[in-house]
């Protein structure tokens, strides 16, 4: 069967990923020119507009740290130019790698990471992650102001949304790592998920008290980062 690489890495690729992200980057600079010339509508000093555009885009590269790292991860799995498309339009690290990890385990492989997998599999993996990504920003045009008034009625009725929330939450997070846990029990995926945790918590603990401001910033992609290098070491001594 057909690996499914040449195809992920061709031409014609970059070329179809390279559309979408061009068209949002054509919208970034048109809604960047229609807020500079409200400002000079209504009077604000160029030079306290451009500052705050400088420090806004400094501060934009901390928070991207994590997303370049999952581009990089993704890369062997994917190829060079989908985890590129994905997480520069609406995507996040957790979505697609659990979209793509499901996707591929749907087909009988053992899931990212699997190099073995074919082209119609991995153009499958395509659909699905960049159609899927579609449903909620029409969800959000068709029913957000409908759900956002529902909502306000609910948290002035009491705090049972808070609850619902959490609830939630705690139950999206089972499904996606509970299944690890039992069935298997994926080891290098749960000593890697701990190292990553025990990280993102004593960083955001030493940033707290000693009031490192820097080091809070990064901590979420330094937990990453650790996270990966756990499981190269763990899958080197585990042998899995």
């Amino acid at each position: 069967m057909e690996n499914f690489l040449p195809m992920a890495n061709s031409t014609l690729m970059f070329l179809l990923c390279l559309i979408p992200i061009i068209i949002v980057l054509g919208q970034s600079v048109i809604y960047i020119r229609m807020g500079v010339n409200r400002t000079k509508e209504l009077g604000i000093d160029q030079k306290n507009v451009k500052k705050a555009m400088t420090n806004s885009a400094i501060f934009s590269i901390l928070p991207s740290l994590p997303i370049v790292i999952t581009v990089v991860a993704l890369m062997p799995s994917l190829g060079k130019f989908i985890p590129w498309l994905r997480l520069s339009v609406i995507g996040s690290a957790a979505y697609e790698s659990a979209c793509a990890d499901m996707t591929i385990t749907a087909f009988g492989y053992s899931g990212l990471g699997d190099t073995s997998m074919t082209a119609s599999v991995f153009t499958s993996v395509v659909w699905v992650m960049c159609c899927v990504a579609i449903a909620w920003p029409l969800c959000n045009v068709i029913g957000l102001k409908f759900y956002d008034g529902k909502l306000k009625k609910a948290r002035k009725s009491g705090g049972f949304m808070t609850v619902a929330a959490g609830a939630m939450m705690i139950g999206l997070m089972c499904v996606m790592c509970v299944p690890r846990l039992v069935n298997g029990a994926d080891t290098v995926g749960v000593v890697t998920c701990a190292a990553a945790g025990a990280s993102a918590i004593i960083l955001d603990w030493v940033a707290d008290r000693y009031k490192l401001k820097s080091l809070s910033d990064f901590s979420f992609a330094l937990a990453m980062i650790i996270g990966m290098i756990t499981a190269v070491i763990a899958s080197q001594i585990l042998g899995s």
